[in-house]
């Protein structure tokens, strides 16, 4: 599979990851904050219902994503030791900017379960996981380029 192809799967599969695990993460931290129990089923339907609809969280991850990857790919050529963990910190990176940007507009995170400091980390931990997939899709092992020629 030629690079460009493996670089955009892999940017979207990672976002998608990233985007799936953050919402649930996100759902998770609001049922919480009300402080009342809530049974399991309805958190899933909830958890479920905000990933059907928090669609334009899914873009914003993308765009994110695609930046902060390009620049991780450029870095990864001077400094050759972080090449491991260049794709997890840029996801990572990816999202903490993004809900700082996302602050700085709106005087606020739209990401309600990311307004506390242990739910930016969640997110920013699920963009980690992103750039982690990211990582394993997109790049081009030796013995995967002698089979396929």
């Amino acid at each position: 599979m030629p690079g460009f192809f493996r670089f955009i799967l892999g940017l979207l599969v990672g976002a998608l990851a990233t985007y799936v695990l953050g919402t649930a993460v996100n759902s998770q931290f609001v049922i919480n904050a009300h402080g009342v129990p809530v049974a399991w089923g309805d958190r899933m339907n909830m958890t479920m219902f905000d990933i059907s609809s928090m669609l334009p969280y899914f873009v914003i991850i993308a765009v994110s994503f695609l930046i902060a990857f390009l620049i991780a790919a450029l870095l990864k050529r001077f400094l050759p030791r972080l090449a491991g963990v260049a794709y997890p910190i840029a996801g990572a990176a990816a999202i903490g900017a993004a809900l700082g940007l996302m602050y700085m507009t709106f005087q606020t995170v739209p990401i309600s379960g990311a307004r506390s400091t242990f739910g930016f980390l969640a997110q920013m931990a699920a963009g980690g996981l992103g750039g982690w997939i990211f990582g394993r899709i997109s790049r081009k092992t030796a013995s995967r380029s002698a089979i396929v020629g």
